[in-house]
């Protein structure tokens, strides 16, 4: 039995542990010199910006979402999508775009009564009904009524039915 006040035996592994150690302090202390140096340069040369800082913008203000924008935009949905007599037509309004994830966005969409299935949703999709009724029945059988007003998400691949019963507007929110 080794006593307290006796020194341990040097093993390769412990060895390899204290190097390994020593490594990683070095790195902490080489890392923690660049930014004592990059916060030096700040004090010294305040009118020098880094090449990232030099592109920056003002903060961006808020982005009204007008509820009444024209439906410039228009789409058909591919066969196999729209259901009975439904051409499977509809009416977009990008109002806003996300600058950090593409895909992201703010818009209205509208269409005429009909049916549409979906077998996987492409995207999270936050809704918020501004006109029309509509039906939905997931893939399980669980049937939902909305109406202007209600608001629900649409999870990334929904399978299930979306049956306008009159014509239908939707505020939408991919994310």
């Amino acid at each position: 039995m080794r006593k307290a006040w006796a020194p341990a035996k040097t093993s390769i592994g412990s060895f390899r542990a204290r190097a390994r150690a020593l490594r990683w302090m070095g790195l902490l202390t080489a890392s923690v010199a660049l930014i004592a140096i990059g916060s030096l340069l700040n004090l010294i040369a305040p009118g020098l910006k880094h090449a990232v800082a030099a592109g920056e913008r003002q903060h961006p203000g808020i982005h009204l979402i007008p509820l009444d924008a024209p439906l410039a935009e228009h789409g058909v949905y591919p066969p196999g999508i729209a259901l009975g007599n439904f051409d499977g037509a509809y009416a977009l309004a990008t109002l806003y775009r996300s600058g950090v994830f593409a895909g992201n966005k703010v818009a209205l969409w509208g269409s005429e009564a009909g049916a549409l299935k979906a077998g996987n949703y492409p995207v999270d999709e936050f809704v918020y009904v501004l006109e029309g009724e509509l039906v939905t029945v997931d893939a399980d059988g669980t049937r939902r009524e909305f109406r202007p007003g209600d608001t629900f998400v649409i999870p990334k691949g929904w399978a299930g039915t979306w049956d306008m019963k009159t014509r239908f507007k939707k505020i939408i929110v991919n994310f």
